[in-house]
């Protein structure tokens, strides 16, 4: 068994999910993740596909280059070892944190860099810029050894620094 990450982006337009999709179901590959988003007028796709046909890779990647040439996409495909799939994932407490204020450069880096020195990993981030204001919405996964009324406190420094407001809520989280 082989995993796959895939990486696909460019101007958006229909079709560009149907012909990536039609690729891999045409040769056997089962999308496992995905995120898939425009951004402004770019289409941007990630995705971690697998497969049992280990013969399948040359041919995938023929026929997304020539879907790239053909739709103008930039694609990636990038093997993942083994060990990284089968990798034991242990549950951790899921926060979603929302910043929303005055759009001004650094707030990004200033809440990703409180999160990873505290060694929280960020596991989904979105921004959106709405004239002048800015949101941001972060799924962050705390290590257990990371208490909530500590990380909230920090959090609320950070909102007094950068003039916006942060708000952080524990997530009910159910093990699949």
């Amino acid at each position: 068994m082989k995993h796959f990450l895939i990486t696909a982006f460019g101007e958006d337009k229909p079709g560009i999910v149907k012909a990536v999709a039609e690729i891999l179901y045409k040769h056997g590959f089962n999308i496992e993740d995905s995120a898939m988003t425009r951004l402004n007028n770019e289409f941007a796709i990630m995705l971690i596909v697998q497969t049992d046909d280990i013969t399948k890779e040359e041919d995938l990647k023929r026929e997304l280059k020539a879907l790239s040439d053909s739709l103008g996409l930039t694609i990636t495909v990038k093997q993942i070892p083994v060990e990284q799939i089968q990798k034991e994932k242990k549950p951790k407490e899921i926060i979603n944190l929302i910043v929303y204020g005055a759009d001004k450069p650094g707030i990004v880096f200033n809440v990703a860099n409180l999160l990873a020195d505290r060694g929280i990993n960020i596991s989904d981030l979105r921004t959106e810029k709405a004239e002048d204001l800015y949101v941001m919405l972060i799924e962050a996964e705390l290590p257990q050894n990371i208490n909530l009324s500590d990380l909230e406190e920090q959090l609320q420094n950070l909102k007094e620094k950068l003039n916006v407001d942060i708000s952080c809520k524990k997530i009910d989280t159910v093990e699949m």
